[in-house]
C-alpha cells in the first residue's frame, strides 16, 4: 500500500479542484482512502442503477468516489486480490454517504 504524502494530497487537490476532499481511514488495516465530494446531479445517476442492479449502489459509489488509492476495476468487481469484500464496500460506501452529508441525526415524530 503506497504511503499517503502531502505530494499525493496536493496533486489530488489540484486535479480534483472545485471537490471537496475528505480522507476516510479503515480502522481494521489502516488502509486510507481519499474521496470526493459531489453535487447532486451526479449522486443521483450514481444511485440510478438498472432494475435487478439496485444492490450495486455501494460498489458504484465507491468506483465514483474514491480518487485514491486508485482502484483496479477488474480486483473491485470480482475481489481477486482479497481486498474488496462485499462488507467492506458497503461499509466505505456508508462512509461516503456520510461524508457527503448522510446521516441518522434526524428524529421523526408520527402525527
Amino acid at each position: 500500500m503506497e504511503q499517503l504524502t502531502d505530494k499525493i494530497i496536493s496533486e489530488l487537490k489540484e486535479r480534483y479542484k472545485g471537490y471537496p476532499l475528505f480522507q476516510i481511514t479503515d480502522n481494521a488495516t489502516g488502509e486510507q482512502f481519499i474521496i470526493r465530494g459531489s453535487n447532486w446531479d451526479e449522486f443521483a445517476q450514481i444511485g440510478n442503477v438498472k432494475p435487478g442492479k439496485e444492490n450495486r449502489v455501494p460498489l458504484n459509489m465507491v468506483k465514483a468516489y474514491v480518487v485514491y488509492p486508485e482502484i483496479d476495476a477488474t480486483d473491485i468487481e470480482y475481489n481477486r486480490s482479497g481486498n474488496w469484500q462485499p462488507g467492506r464496500i458497503v461499509a466505505l460506501a456508508e462512509q461516503i454517504q456520510e461524508v457527503l452529508g448522510y446521516n441518522k441525526e434526524f428524529t421523526v415524530k408520527k402525527l
